[in-house]
C-alpha cells in the first residue's frame, strides 16, 4: 500500500513546489492580476506611531506601560477581594431598628459598602488621566487604605 504524499520519487518535496507556495507570484505569470490603487483618506492609525528620531523608549500619549498594565490588574482584583469581603462581613448582620428610616439607611449604607471599592478603582481609572502613573497609583493606594473592610479582617461579622 503506498500513499502518494507529493513527492518525488526519492521521497522528499521539491524546493521547486515549496518557493511557489510561498510566493505571491510574478508579474509575467498569467493568473497575476494587478489590485487598483487606493488613495488613504482620513485618519491613518500607524502616523503617529513612527519616530525619526530612534528614541523607541516613549510610548505614545494615552498608551500604558506593561507594568503600569500589571498595576491596574492587581489593584483591581485587590478592590474586587474588598467587595467581596465588605459583602460577606455585611451579610451576617441582622440590626433591628425601630424606625423604618434607620432600616432603610441601614441598607442603603451596606450596599454603598459593598461599591465603593468598585467605584473607587473605576473612578481612579476614569479621573487620573495615563499620562501621570504616579499619581493613580498614590490614589490606588490611598483607596486600598481607605477602603480596608475592617469587620471581615477583625472577625466582628462572626
Amino acid at each position: 500500500m503506498s500513499v502518494d504524499s507529493g513527492r518525488d520519487e526519492a521521497g522528499v518535496g521539491t524546493s521547486d513546489d515549496d518557493d511557489e507556495a510561498l510566493s505571491w507570484g510574478e508579474s509575467s505569470d498569467k493568473s497575476y492580476v494587478e489590485g487598483p490603487v487606493v488613495e488613504r483618506t482620513g485618519w491613518v492609525p500607524d502616523q503617529g506611531l513612527e519616530d525619526d528620531d530612534g528614541d523607541d523608549d516613549e510610548l505614545p500619549e494615552g498608551v500604558m506601560s506593561s507594568t503600569m498594565l500589571v498595576v491596574h490588574g492587581v489593584f483591581g482584583a485587590i478592590f474586587l477581594l474588598f467587595a467581596v469581603a465588605w459583602l460577606k462581613s455585611i451579610s451576617n448582620v441582622a440590626p433591628s431598628f425601630a424606625s423604618p428610616l434607620a432600616d432603610w439607611m441601614w441598607r442603603i449604607g451596606t450596599w454603598f459598602a459593598v461599591a465603593s471599592p468598585v467605584i473607587w478603582f473605576l473612578a481612579t481609572v476614569y479621573l487620573v488621566p495615563v499620562a501621570k502613573p504616579s499619581r493613580r497609583f498614590v490614589w490606588f493606594v490611598v483607596g486600598v487604605v481607605v477602603l480596608i473592610p475592617w469587620p471581615f479582617l477583625i472577625g466582628a461579622s462572626a
